[in-house]
């Protein structure tokens, strides 16, 4: 039904909804656009280094250690991470262990390889990129890892690179992979519980809808972080500061971005059109939001 069939009253209600639906779509809508980039700009070029948003423990690092379950964990997940932090002090030297090859469809050896060109493009030390191949930690989306064999793996690079820092999974494993997961609750428990563990943090998951929505998450992943931002836009923190150990807020530059494109090219056995379209849409190449595991009292 067009206007000219409307009454005079249906007529006015016709036009002032009209206005209202060109209302949200010309001044809302590009703010619902704009503010998540803007956001992405200001996070990662002018308060990426505030210890409001990338805490102590991660700023002080010497020996950083990432733990994932199998190759390309570290660029589909953790890069905005791993870069900022490597970034963020020129003396830090990063490890990652992968807990298993990836071996589930056989190409274990062919990812395990793939493996040091993605490193190599995430500034990882060669010699601190190890994918190990574990019996009791294979590649499997249906077996719950023995826990014991995760923190006993771990722990002996800890002591062995002297980490002074752990980034991984939280207990969702961002995919939902049981792998994940299993890492998660290890790594978390030891983090929780043993005195000598280094200070650990998680890696947040989101529901489905807000993990492939481009930077549109930003803003609500910011939310608990607002007042963290303002300080860090209007005064210095102190770098001793504990109270702002317990999180942190870490996003790519266009410069991360490409590499964190570069490491996942490595990946070529896992290069197919759905992950090329996940390297734009998934929020996780581009920022990351992260809790540090709290330790149990005794």
């Amino acid at each position: 039904m067009g206007p000219l069939s409307l009454t005079r009253p249906r007529l006015a209600l016709w036009i002032r909804s009209r206005a209202l639906r060109r209302l949200l779509f010309f001044r809302i809508l590009p703010l619902v656009v704009i503010l998540p980039v803007l956001l992405q700009i200001l996070l990662a070029y002018v308060v990426a280094k505030d210890p409001r948003l990338l805490p102590s423990p991660l700023r002080r690092a010497k020996n950083v250690l990432i733990v994932t379950a199998h190759p390309d964990d570290e660029c589909l997940f953790f890069s905005p991470s791993i870069l900022g932090v490597l970034d963020a002090n020129p003396d830090v030297v990063g490890g990652l262990v992968v807990l298993s090859t990836g071996n589930n469809y056989g190409l274990g050896e062919t990812r395990k390889k793939e493996l040091h060109g993605s490193c190599l493009a995430l500034g990882i030390n060669a010699e601190r990129c190890i994918a190990l191949d574990r019996m009791d930690l294979q590649d499997n989306p249906r077996i719950w890892w023995n826990e014991d064999v995760i923190i006993g793996s771990v722990k002996k690079y800890v002591e062995k690179w002297k980490v002074d820092a752990i980034l991984t999974f939280d207990s969702g494993g961002i995919s939902g992979h049981i792998n994940h997961r299993a890492v998660s609750a290890a790594i978390s428990n030891y983090a929780a519980t043993d005195a000598k563990a280094p200070p650990t943090y998680l890696l947040s998951s989101v529901h489905l809808i807000r993990k492939y929505t481009f930077l549109g998450d930003l803003p609500l992943t910011s939310l608990s972080f607002s007042w963290r931002i303002f300080q860090a836009l209007f005064s210095r923190a102190s770098e001793v500061d504990e109270s702002y150990d317990d999180k942190a807020l870490i996003a790519n530059t266009w410069s991360s971005y490409l590499k964190t494109r570069m490491a996942f090219s490595s990946h070529g056995s896992q290069y197919s059109w759905d992950r090329n379209l996940y390297m734009v849409l998934a929020r996780q190449v581009w920022f990351n939001d992260l809790r540090r595991v709290p330790r149990r009292s005794t």
